[in-house]
Order: structure tokens, then sequence, then C-alpha cells
């Protein structure tokens, strides 16, 4: 069973509290986790770590007497500090309702929300505190990139938390969102959570130290780097919905459901989701679980297929749905993809479909609208040494189309890998989630050939394919390879590196590396490399003989400046790729070199924090 969340103040007091002799084993105790045996109840949690000891949780835990232990050292106790550091991070005002909603394609899948705090004042400067909370989490991001996955234990993520309590209580919804991002990745990091991916904690630490530099300066849109809070849900009036497709969920904190995203009379894209704590089995079966939207009672797979009546329709301003009993919905029949309303989805033109969800990687992660990574493509199924490809008519290479998840328990790959060997020249309606250049992961396909009992589309994670569903697959010509992209991964296994292990990572490879990068026609993107390295290297002393904070400060802001460029240039070229006029010529063309503005370049390469 899970641990009730715990507010970040919480967690930080409880290992402040700890006296040194006890912060050395404050670690090696959360890794005994798995050991612990937890009693979950209407009220809260108990954790028994062993015969003697039980540690008590009461819900919500927002305070720190909601936490109790029945050790003598409590509460300056280990097992009460490591309990609430492996709970996950309470984000929600405790009187609150969460609000349903998690989106899946973003690395930010949340299944709580912040509360509708007052919201930052409208000025055009960061105030003195703000700067100082921004620079208070810049200094725990720099450490974290000091001393990589390994040295960011328990200790150094209560600092964090510590930053994050107070910058939500001073109007920072931003930076509060991403930093607790980041603790639930490294937690997930250091716990080998399977679903954990080193470039989602490489993508949160670039949010966090992007806002912070902006804050700590006073430079850009600083209403856009304090952010909005999620807001609650409001009446959206009647609403007539038909269903397009259903997703399993799963989360590295834990959490698994199903998310179902439907149109309506516009085009418009709405989603409903559901997610609980539970494991592997359990998200197996989370798509066939009951969900409730008003007194209609329907599974996710289902609410795919058919169409929904709602009335007094209650959404949050991303168009995620509530399934509260305030809202009376009728069931109605269903419509194919290949009638209206959900026809208009597939006749905007695939660049577009890219730049709307390019357009929206700005953007906070809860801010993003429900589906705005989904692209829907008709083509023709074919296959080869890169796995299951779609050609599309608008796009003069094919699109390889990935398995969200290649954990067995789900059908993803099963269910591609037979496409590819039975389905090729076989022509397909599909819905993907825009994943790089030309590249998609596959949601769910519809076919005139496909059996009756799917209902119209296959989900290619809840529905299981067998190979009698499938005709026998067509010959076509080879597909050819996939065209050079810019090596800008390169740079990315930098980026990845110094977040894995710290500055020691800063060693190899780094002169080769930025070689080719120039033979490529990256000038920028090799200096931005050189200034990392710089920056990895130098370590200096203060009078005391102390290791100086100043080159931990240097080391975020080369590495800042290096992300800042990574994004940008692998937007360009990412766009660059679902372009009509993107074919075999323009592929050999390098996308040229991203504007530096001075709030990402200049002044993160000259900053005045010993930064060369």
């Amino acid at each position: 069973m899970s641990l009730p969340a715990v507010a970040p103040h919480v967690v930080a007091d409880a290992v402040a509290a700890l006296p040194n002799r006890l912060l050395s084993k404050l670690d090696r105790a959360i890794e005994k986790q798995p050991t612990w045996s937890v009693t979950t109840s209407a009220g809260g949690a108990t954790v028994t770590i062993d015969d003697q000891v039980t540690v008590t949780l009461t819900t919500p835990v927002d305070t720190a007497d909601r936490a109790t232990c029945d050790c003598l050292l409590a509460p300056r106790c280990l097992h009460r500090a490591a309990v609430l550091s492996a709970a996950p991070v309470l984000a929600t005002h405790p009187h609150q309702a969460a609000a349903a909603g998690p989106d899946p394609g973003t690395a930010q899948t949340m299944v709580t929300t912040q509360a509708d705090l007052p919201d930052a004042a409208a000025g055009s400067s960061a105030t003195a505190e703000q700067h100082s909370t921004a620079t208070q989490v810049r200094d725990v991001a720099a450490a974290i990139l000091e001393h990589g996955v390994a040295g960011a234990g328990a200790v150094l993520q209560a600092d964090l938390l510590r930053a994050i309590h107070q910058a939500r209580a001073i109007g920072l919804p931003r930076l509060a969102t991403a930093a607790t991002r980041v603790v639930e990745l490294l937690r997930a990091a250091r716990q080998n959570v399977p679903g954990f991916r080193l470039a989602d904690l490489t993508e949160e630490l670039r949010e966090v130290l992007t806002v912070c530099h902006l804050l700590a300066n006073g430079i850009g849109d600083q209403q856009a780097a304090r952010g909005a809070n999620r807001r609650g849900y409001s009446p959206v009036g009647d609403l007539l919905l038909y269903g397009l497709c259903a997703e399993p969920l799963r989360t590295t904190t834990g959490h698994v459901g199903a998310v179902s995203y439907l149109t309506d009379g516009n085009a418009t894209v709405w989603s409903l989701a559901q997610a609980r704590p539970g494991d592997g089995d359990a998200a197996r079966n989370a798509a066939h679980a009951s969900v409730d939207l008003g007194d209609t009672t329907i599974s996710h797979r289902e609410l795919g297929r058919a169409g929904i009546l709602a009335v007094n329709a209650h959404a949050s301003a991303d168009r995620r749905l509530s399934h509260g009993r305030a809202v009376q919905a009728v069931r109605t029949s269903g419509r194919s993809w290949h009638e209206e309303p959900a026809a208009a989805l597939w006749r905007q033109p695939i660049p577009e479909q890219a730049a709307r969800w390019l357009k929206t990687l700005d953007l906070a992660p809860h801010e993003r609208p429900a589906g705005h990574d989904l692209a829907f493509l008709d083509g023709v199924l074919t296959a080869d040494q890169r796995g299951l490809l779609l050609r599309a008519a608008q796009l003069p290479e094919p699109v390889i189309v990935l398995a969200p998840h290649d954990d067995p328990v789900l059908p993803y790959v099963a269910n591609l890998r037979l496409l590819a060997a039975h389905a090729t020249g076989m022509p397909v309606r599909m819905i993907g989630r825009f994943h790089g250049p030309r590249r998609v992961h596959g949601l769910a396909v519809a076919a005139p050939w496909l059996p009756d009992r799917f209902g119209g589309h296959v989900d290619l994670g809840i529905d299981h394919l067998q190979r009698a569903d499938l005709p026998d697959a067509v010959t076509v010509e080879p597909s050819g390879t996939d065209q050079p992209q810019p090596p800008l991964h390169l740079l990315a296994h930098h980026l990845q590196r110094v977040v894995a292990a710290g500055r020691a990572a800063l060693v190899p490879d780094v002169d080769r590396d930025t070689q080719a990068l120039l033979d490529a026609q990256l000038p920028t993107a090799a200096s931005v490399l050189r200034e990392l390295r710089r920056a990895g290297h130098r370590r200096s002393r203060d009078a005391f003989g102390r290791l100086n904070q100043q080159d931990s400060t240097a080391l975020a802001v080369a590495w800042l400046t290096a992300a800042t460029y990574h994004h940008a240039a692998t937007t360009a070229a990412t766009a660059g790729s679902w372009q009509f006029n993107g074919g075999r010529e323009g592929n050999r063309q390098q996308p040229p070199e991203p504007r530096r503005s001075p709030s990402t370049s200049n002044s993160m390469m000259m900053g005045g924090d010993g930064a060369e």
C-alpha cells in the first residue's frame, strides 16, 4: 500500500530536527521501505517499521503533530523522518478536493493539483522575497548538479522541499510545481522505479533553473515566470461528447489509472482521467474499472467508444472533465473516427498539428490543454529494422510508431509487433502522441479490416490483438533509412551525465564530441559544451580551505546555458521534420541554430556568481 502524501515543510522540519549522527543514516533507513508494513484506513496509515516501532500518519499530513512514532526518541527519531521522506509530496490544500485529470503526455503526470492559492501580484518585477526564494531553489538545484542523483539524498531533498513550501506560500506556483517534480523523479531514480527516465529529470531541472534565472535576475516575462495556480473545476455548460480512445496511466509516483479522450462538435479535445495508488497488475485492469460521470457508470474503454451528454458539465481551464456527482450525464451512441465530429481532427494538416504541440511545450505542464500532443494520422502501415512505420501522404518520409511503455504488463509492444509483422501495406487511421522528429507513441488505430469486436478501433495499451485479427502482410517497397538529424544527442548525453553523476562526469569524451559538433556546423553547441566542461573542471577554495560555493553556481549556469540551447535547437529540428517540404534534400541541411535571447544566453554565460 502507498503512504499518504505529506506537506513539504513537514518533511523538511523532520529532517532538520535529526541530530548529525542520525542524518548520516537517513538514506539507508529509507532504502528499507520495501520491508515496511503499511496499513491504511480512512484516517491515514500506520507504518510498521519492525516488531517494536510503528509510525502513524493522520491525513492530511500537513502539520508535524499528524506524524507520530512510538519509539523513545520521537519526534526527533530516524523512523519518523524516514517515513516522511519516503511519502509522496502533498500538492493540494488540506481542505480542497484534488482535481483529477493527469496528463500522461508530459514528463509531469500528476494525480493531485496545487491549491487555489492567491495569485501572485501582477507586477512586472519579482519581489525581494521571490528573488530570495528563487536563489534558494537555484542553490539546491546547483547542489544536485554538483553531486548527481547518487548524492541527492533525503537531506538535499528536504532542503528543496523547504524551498518548495516557501515558493507556494509567496505565490510562485510554476517554480513549486517543477521543483516538486524534481523531488519525485529523484526518489524514483534512487529507488530504481521502472518508469523513471533520466531525460525527464534533466528536463525538469532545466525548467527549475530557467524559472530561478528569470526571477533572480528580474528579466523576461515575470508573470509567466511566476506561473498560475492550477484551478479547480468550473461550469462549462452542456456538452455532447464522443469518445476517441483511452489509454492506461502509470506514473513514477506509484499511481495507475486510465484517461479517456473525447471530442465535441467543434473538434475540441477533452479528457477524463482517474488514477489511484497501485502496481503493475492494477495498471492492466485500470481501463476496465468503472468511472462515475454523474449518475452514469462506464469504464474508460467503453467511454472511448461511446457518446456522453453531460448536463451542467464541470471542467478545469485545461479541459479536464470532472466526474463528480454534480454533473448529470446520459450515455448515447458513439461515432466512428470517420464520422463527424471526430473526422475533423484528421483533416487538420500534420504540420499544423505538430506546431500546436510544440507551441505548448513552453507552458507549465498543468497549463497545457487536454490532447495538446495528440497526432491524428492517416496512412499505410509498413515496417523495417526501425519497427512499425506509418506512411502518411502529407509527409515525404514515414512516421516511426513507438510504444509509450515497454512494460510487458501493458500490451503496447506486443500489439505493435503484430501490426509490423502481419498488417504492412494496410491502410489505417491512427491516434498517436508526438514524441520527436517524425516519431509518435502509438495510442489507437482504426481500420475497416479490424474485427467488429473492438468497437471501431483498437486501444493499443488496453486491447490485445491476436494473429487471427490481422490480414496477411502485403509486400511493400523498403522505406529506406532515417534521414540524418543534427547530432544534438551528443550535447544531451553530457547534460544527462551531469544530472546522473555530477561534475565528475565531465571528464571523458568532451573534446571528441565538441569536435563532432563543430564538424556538423553547430558551433554554438560546441561552445556551450566547452563552457560546461570548463565550469565542471574548475574547483577553488575559500580562505578557510572549503570548496567555493560559487563554483557550484557557475556549473549550474553553464549547464542551464547548454540545456536551454539544446531545448531550442531540438525544437527547431523537430518542427522541421514535420513539414511538408521536409524532404530528402531539406533533411540533409542542418536547421539554423536558435537565436539566443538575453534572458537565456549571454546573461547566463556571464553570470555574476563566479561564472565565466
